[in-house]
């Protein structure tokens, strides 16, 4: 039988999480799917844990180290399935999952998108769940552009639209259309989804969550310093401006205080970012000088209308042009997302 669902997973370095993942596929309520394990040049024990797993649904691609943007895209290339979901390697769902998917797109059956909440999850080394948090938005139907135009900036803003393991897309539109994930480095998901947008004309967002993602962990003593990534948020912050225009023709007050506000939040990411790696007082306070005073900067704080009392505090040494407290601010965010990473992915997600 045609499996009616194919799940692409690119994999790589990920051996503590892959028996969770994988099981949680294998012992969900629906069966008739397809599972497409793409091990992208692991150098852990990723291939060998892949190996143990003996089922007809499985297809493991064993290839060179190419990125993970040209490995989903080796994924879509032998799905087979007519509906498409992407998990990523150290997350799981529960065992209802597909069942529900089914559910939807018997009801109905002209859906072009479905995307679901999900859990934004700790957990300790143990891989047992130490807090989380539901993300969701209202259940709607959106059967057409016009209907979604009304809650578009709502959906973004509410986390909804950006990733694309809540999501499921139909193999049709995706091979009709010729979309791919592009390699970048930042936002392939969100490219991916901002394509695959402009070739639909309905879209269903459920408020049920099954996957589950996990954003933080406790006892992770380093987090990865990612390089020009101010640079990159800037870019993010025209190519939304942009999206928003060109696609559905919103006006400026309708994305730009939303755009702007996730400017600033990413922009706070930055100066944390910074403290993820050694670096010199003196180069770490002007990198962090050079972000606090940057024109963008400074002229999307002026549209910003912060939703909580935590960022509204966390704006105001920006806000003077205060180098040094900015710098503590930085510092104590690293500290809580090492040490407490709980608590860090709660105010993430009720920034």
């Amino acid at each position: 039988m045609k499996p009616v669902i194919s799940i692409i997973i690119p994999i790589f370095n990920c051996d503590k999480y892959l028996n969770r993942l994988i099981n949680s596929i294998l012992n969900q309520s629906y069966q008739n799917y397809e599972l497409i394990l793409l091990n992208d040049g692991s150098t852990d024990n990723s291939a060998s844990i892949l190996e143990k797993f003996k089922d007809k649904r499985i297809k493991l691609i064993n290839k060179e180290n190419t990125g993970v943007s040209d490995t989903r895209n080796q994924g879509l290339a032998l799905a087979t399935g007519e509906l498409i979901c992407f998990l990523d390697s150290d997350d799981y769902i529960s065992p209802n999952y597909l069942e529900t998917i089914i559910e939807y797109f018997t009801k109905n059956p002209e859906i072009e998108l479905l995307n679901f909440a999900f859990y934004s999850e700790t957990e300790n080394s143990k891989l047992k769940r130490i807090s989380f948090d539901k993300i969701s938005f209202k259940e709607k139907y959106y059967k057409n552009k016009a209907e979604l135009k009304k809650d578009f900036i709502a959906l973004w803003d509410n986390t909804m639209l950006y990733n694309i393991w809540n999501k499921v897309y139909l193999k049709r539109i995706i091979n009709e259309n010729k979309i791919k994930f592009i390699g970048h480095n930042w936002g392939e998901d969100v490219l991916f989804n901002q394509t695959y947008l402009k070739f639909i004309n309905n879209f269903y967002n459920s408020n049920k969550a099954f996957y589950h993602y996990i954003r933080e962990r406790e006892g992770a003593l380093t987090k990865n310093y990612k390089e020009n990534l101010f640079s990159i948020r800037k870019q993010e912050y025209y190519d939304f401006n942009n999206y928003f225009k060109e696609f559905y023709d919103l006006n400026n007050t309708d994305y730009l205080e939303f755009s702007s506000r996730r400017f600033i939040e990413r922009m706070l990411g930055c100066i944390e970012n910074i403290y993820c790696i050694k670096m010199s007082f003196h180069k770490r306070y002007k990198e962090i000088e050079r972000i606090i005073k940057d024109p963008l900067t400074r002229e999307t704080l002026k549209k910003v209308k912060p939703k909580s009392k935590k960022t509204k505090i966390a704006l105001i040494p920006i806000k003077i042009k205060s180098t040094l407290i900015t710098m503590f601010m930085g510092k104590t965010f690293h500290y809580i997302k090492i040490k407490h990473p709980s608590i860090f992915n709660s105010l993430k997600n009720r920034r």
